[in-house]
């Protein structure tokens, strides 16, 4: 995905645009748009499923993910609820075709700094999500680490630059009292 003419991101949409699968669910989902690619991720950055693209209609809200088969087809999920935050607005991910970053350069990227951002953790496996935040279109990567945290690292999809780095501790984030 290195070539901006030519990305995983633009193949994977100019392929479902062609499934007669998306194409007569557009019909009755004319408004709805591009909002994610998601896929699960080693550790070492292999892909470990297809890409799955969600198409978001504001209409009722709902995200209608459309599974990449091995096939080169795709099967469609039914439409479900959005997770965010109530105050969030769910972004089209557009301009996919100026995207230069793929796996092989999120990696380059990302393997120098491991040891910096998220030290004495042992990264297991976990996804990644390419989409629009906060008007930015990022590679937004998770792991999870043996000590059940989350490793999350969001680099700009356009330029290669680190936005953010967390490391999220599961367990608190599940038990800590909810705020009133």
């Amino acid at each position: 995905m290195s070539n901006p003419k030519s990305n995983l991101a633009q193949e994977l949409v100019g392929k479902l645009h062609e499934d007669e699968i998306f194409s007569a669910w557009k019909k009755n989902h004319p408004k709805s748009y591009l909002s994610h690619f998601f896929c699960q991720l080693s550790s070492e950055f292999n892909l470990l499923s297809n890409w799955e693209l969600g198409y978001y209609d504001n209409a009722d809200g709902k995200i209608t993910v459309f599974n990449q088969l091995e096939n080169e087809n795709f099967a469609i999920k039914p439409a479900d609820d959005v997770f965010k935050k109530e105050e969030s607005k769910v972004e089209e991910l557009d301009q996919i075709n100026k995207i230069t970053l793929g796996i092989k350069e999120l990696k380059q990227i990302y393997d120098p700094k491991e040891e910096e951002f998220f030290p004495k953790e042992i990264i297991g496996n976990g996804f990644i999500i390419l989409q629009k935040l906060d008007k930015k279109i990022m590679w937004n990567i998770t792991f999870i680490t043996h000590s059940v945290k989350f490793a999350n690292i969001k680099i700009n999809a356009l330029n290669g630059e680190i936005i953010s780095h967390d490391l999220i501790n599961f367990v608190d984030k599940q038990f800590a009292p909810k705020k009133k």
